[in-house]
């Protein structure tokens, strides 16, 4: 008996160090950057590079393949719940485009453009158009661009526009359903979106007040020509009105999806029923067929203006939309379980754990560390990834439900994805409004506003909403919303 003891602990695989679990960071980095910015590959891509650098050097480590695939599976089910979630919106963005409801909030949005409050304007409509198609970066090179030409014309500074921009843009994409950035979030921390949605209330909806009070006080400030060339918007609205029959109604799927997700009723079916009314108001005041609509849901809604910014922006949706994203977050949690089972985590979350001694220093250097991670990978999702599974016990360690984890790295990534010079929505800002690298970061108060108010919450301690765990990490007992506030 003794010797087999003793030829299993010698078969017992070895965790990595720090100085190891280091390097092999960098070297991950590294990857990511050279996908990104050099081969131009898809960032899944990348991560299955990472996953694969990460799984050789487990079995040099004396790792079986059988038992880290184990723990890979183990993480891929907490990702489960998203996956559906991501199905169903797919289905739910194909079937607003068709009845009108995205265009119609669209252009809503569009007709509150005005000289005097164009930032304040700007900063509103960039996050709702952001919102209701999932996609800050659609939004940059359609309506942002067009808002861009027109803050030209107004004499407004163009880094202040920027600013305004990319704080509607990325506010709406990581508060969006159909985004990719706050599911990823919420997946890889095994948390319900909706739950994160109210939990960034007081971190991004205070920020966004605080920045949408900011842009209106500085377009008063202004000076501004009433005399600004406004066909670039004219074009849009004047196009969406021809081309969709609009009215009250079209946003009743809108209304009808929050107001059930308010009263607490089960996401997935609610979303279900949001689908069924966008296809039955499709059918009743655009014209389409119910054949024609069972091939939008599922491929995606293909717009035919003739207006390219226009056909750009609805030109999305469906089942099959979101088979990148789903790829991407199979290539994510592989790449996590693997990382995760080598101990590359648990080293380096050993000597944070050195200096971080409270809930408020937690917070920040979670904060911190999400945001280096972009600047270092140029890249939100492993940000997100790599934040989200290094902290995990930490936060149960401290008694803190997983949900502020979850807040914490998507203040942390969502906005710098759009502000780091060399990850690839700042390059579209850049590009797209012609503007410098660097001089709109400070005009990005909906990111600053954000950030102030997470790191006020972890010192004041409110809006942090407790939990215990037992020793396997499994929850025991949970704060209500109210306790917490």
């Amino acid at each position: 008996m003794l010797n087999d003891k003793n030829i299993q602990k010698a078969k017992a695989p070895r965790k990595v160090n720090f100085t190891e679990a280091m390097i092999l960071l960098l070297v991950i980095v590294s990857v990511m950057i050279w996908t990104a910015l050099i081969a131009k590959a898809p960032t899944a891509m990348g991560v299955l590079y990472c996953a694969i650098i990460c799984a050789v050097y487990g079995m040099i480590l004396g790792n079986r393949w059988d038992d880290m695939f184990v723990n890979v599976l183990d993480v891929v089910k907490t990702a489960m719940p998203a996956l559906y979630f991501l199905m169903l919106v797919g289905f739910v963005s194909a079937a607003w485009i068709a009845s009108g409801t995205i265009p119609y909030m669209i252009y809503l949005g569009l007709k509150i453009i005005h000289p005097s409050i164009f930032l304040f304007a700007t900063f509103l409509m960039t996050a709702i158009a952001s919102l209701v198609t999932g996609s800050s970066w659609a939004i940059v090179t359609s309506i942002g661009l067009a808002l861009g030409g027109i803050a030209t014309g107004l004499g407004i500074p163009l880094p202040m526009a920027a600013g305004a921009i990319v704080s509607g843009c990325f506010l709406g994409d990581k508060w969006s359903p159909l985004s990719d950035t706050p599911n990823l979030s919420a997946a890889s921390t095994g948390q319900n979106i909706i739950k994160l949605f109210k939990s960034m209330i007081p971190t991004s909806g205070y920020g966004a007040i605080l920045a949408a009070v900011a842009f209106l006080v500085m377009g008063f400030m202004l000076p501004v020509s009433v005399n600004a060339d406004t066909s670039l918007v004219n074009q849009l609205t004047g196009g969406l009105a021809a081309n969709f029959n609009f009215n009250l109604l079209l946003l009743l799927p809108v209304v009808f999806v929050f107001v059930m997700a308010a009263l607490k009723f089960s996401i997935l079916p609610v979303l279900s029923m949001g689908v069924g009314i966008g296809m039955l108001e499709a059918m009743i005041f655009q014209g389409k067929t119910f054949k024609a609509l069972t091939g939008i849901v599922w491929s995606g809604y293909v717009s035919k203006t003739d207006i390219k910014v226009i056909d750009s922006l609805l030109s999305r949706g469906g089942a099959m939309s979101i088979a990148g994203l789903v790829m991407l977050l199979f290539a994510a949690f592989t790449f996590a379980g693997l990382i995760e089972k080598i101990g590359v985590l648990d080293a380096i979350m050993e000597q944070l754990l050195k200096v971080i001694k409270s809930r408020s220093s937690l917070i920040v250097c979670t904060l911190a560390t999400s945001i280096a991670t972009v600047f270092l990978s140029s890249s939100v999702y492993v940000s997100i990834i790599l934040n989200g599974r290094m902290y995990d016990k930490a936060y149960k360690k401290m008694d803190l439900d997983i949900i502020n984890l979850s807040r914490t790295i998507t203040e942390g990534s969502a906005y710098f994805g759009g502000m780091c010079p060399w990850s690839g929505g700042a390059l579209l800002v850049i590009s797209s409004l012609g503007v410098a690298p660097w001089v709109y970061l400070p005009y990005v108060f909906g990111c600053w506003g954000a950030i102030f108010f997470t790191v006020l919450w972890a010192y004041t301690g409110k809006f942090m909403p407790r939990a215990e765990y037992n020793e396997d990490g499994k929850l025991v007992s949970m704060e209500t919303e109210a306790q917490a506030a």
